[in-house]
């Protein structure tokens, strides 16, 4: 992918950013629409990636961290609710992955 192209999509991404903080709606829906605006054809990988790089993510560890929100978004997060206190409810409720996943939280801390 060009860096032109890669500042684009990222671009887009940011203007998600910025009105989601102003209440206009869900940040991931919100993206498609700005990056479409300057690159019509950017794929769902390209997105994910500019969201990756906008939070200072590393690209390696990007499957990671989608993993663990899968986890988290079956269990319906709260307001306010850290991604560990999800966890923590789904493992409580008997999901085997979250407690594996908080078992590696704890471990590295």
């Amino acid at each position: 992918m060009s860096r032109e192209r890669e500042q684009l999509i990222e671009r887009g991404v940011w203007r998600a950013v910025g009105s989601l903080a102003e209440d206009a709606g869900g940040l991931f829906e919100l993206a498609y629409a700005f990056v479409a605006a300057e690159v019509p054809d950017a794929s769902l990988e390209e997105i994910q990636a500019a969201f990756a790089s906008v939070w200072g993510i590393d690209p390696e560890d990007r499957a990671w961290y989608e993993h663990v929100l899968t986890v988290c978004d079956r269990h319906l997060p709260g307001d306010g609710e850290t991604i560990e206190q999800v966890l923590q409810r789904a493992s409580r409720g008997g999901d085997v992955e979250a407690t594996c996943l908080l078992a590696l939280v704890k471990s590295t801390r």
